[in-house]
């Protein structure tokens, strides 16, 4: 037996005899996987399930679950992939080139291939235009559609070409942005400035491993935010100003979500990231409004970074206009279940936040439910004045 066999014998038996000993002893500490895993408890024995195959199954994925050191294995067996042949095991995701990150939804949606037609996205802006006339009239509440910037349109050039080999010739952004403006939506685009500004920024806009906005990015986009709803609202809202400028090599936040779903042994590189220090200035006059946020989860990065809770009244998120949220945490009720009339009649602004406009479907059947029950509303006041 020559040296190298002996050698990748010797390595093997130390995997087997290290698994069986951390399977009994638990002797080494391992960092949990990131991710949802279900837990499959060891079944129990029966005639039965010997018979049907479920026991076999069963014992099989428990197995695979408590094998010793399984987290260890687990992030080799992703890293050699990755690192070899640019393969990620985390669902959806695309190693783009120079290892950029991707989630597959985001370049569907910059190819156009999600496209849900012009007739329908004409029929959702006329509604979302109707709502936003209604609530005014009725309380005086804003409605803001706001674009977050989506990764596949930021980053076209790190997508990998196999993606580019077919594509539609119309995206649903770029529809509902031509009909948001020719209907006079209320509609912050923070897609098309991001563009503007990614090759004049002093700091990373988008990260490379994360698919939101970067922690300086979402600093940026929140100011705008504020300005234009204390325009639109003619009423001075908190200034917010960056007081310092801190560079890392280290990710924060969610700045690396992807990078850490991926279950590598090590970080993925990456250019230093920005994070300002935020102060918030509260004049005589500053007025806190109350606000709900309705959309994904580009909000969770204004929560955590404490923007939502010192510049609102209240941190309410309705999350795909199904769980509801309160800040960062989720209350465990759904949107469903509310009393829309309700929750929504001390609300003074009501902000749409879809990437890739929703893709297609903006407000997720929130402008829907709010329409059916405004007209509801309308139709019962209408038959107590007559």
């Amino acid at each position: 037996m020559t040296y190298a066999k002996k050698l990748i014998l010797l390595i093997l038996l130390a995997i087997i005899f290290l698994h069986a000993f951390q399977k009994v002893t638990h002797f080494f500490t391992f960092n949990a996987l990131n991710g949802y895993f279900e837990s499959v408890e060891k079944p129990q024995l029966s005639l039965a399930s010997l018979w049907s195959g479920e026991y076999q199954e069963k014992m099989n994925r428990h197995l695979d679950q408590s094998v010793g050191m399984r987290e260890w294995l687990v992030r080799l067996y992703n890293q050699l992939d990755f690192s070899l042949f640019s393969v990620s095991h985390a669902r959806q995701v695309v190693v783009g080139k120079q290892d950029y990150l991707f989630e597959e939804p985001y370049i569907d949606a910059w190819l156009g291939r999600d496209f849900i037609g012009k007739r329908s996205i004409n029929a959702r802006v006329n509604q979302i235009r109707r709502l936003q006339d209604l609530l005014w009239k009725r309380n005086r509440t804003l409605l803001v559609v706001v674009f977050p910037p989506d990764k596949g349109t930021f980053y076209p050039e790190k997508i990998p070409d196999r993606y580019l080999k077919k594509s539609g010739t119309m995206t649903n952004y770029q529809w509902y942005k031509r009909k948001f403006e020719e209907s006079k939506v209320n509609f912050i685009d923070f897609n098309e400035w991001f563009l503007k500004m990614k090759d004049t920024s002093r700091y990373m806009l988008y990260p490379k491993t994360g698919i939101h906005w970067s922690s300086y990015g979402a600093f940026l986009a929140f100011d705008s935010l504020t300005r234009y709803i204390g325009a639109h609202l003619n009423k001075p809202l908190i200034e917010i100003k960056n007081k310092t400028i801190q560079l890392s090599e280290t990710t924060r936040g969610r700045d690396a979500d992807i990078d850490e779903g991926l279950n590598l042994i090590w970080d993925i590189s990456h250019p230093p990231l920005a994070y300002p220090s935020v102060i918030f200035r509260k004049k005589p006059n500053t007025v806190f409004p109350r606000a709900l946020f309705i959309g994904d989860s580009f909000y969770f990065t204004l929560a955590e970074g404490g923007y939502i809770a010192n510049t609102f009244a209240n941190r309410d998120f309705w999350y795909y206009d199904q769980d509801v949220y309160v800040g960062s945490y989720n209350t465990e009720k759904k949107t469903q279940a509310l009393n829309l009339q309700d929750q929504l009649a001390h609300m003074q602004v009501i902000i749409l936040l879809q990437t890739n406009a929703g893709y297609g479907n903006v407000g997720y059947g929130f402008v829907d439910r709010l329409l059916n029950t405004l007209d509801s509303v309308n139709r019962m006041e209408h038959s107590i004045t007559h």
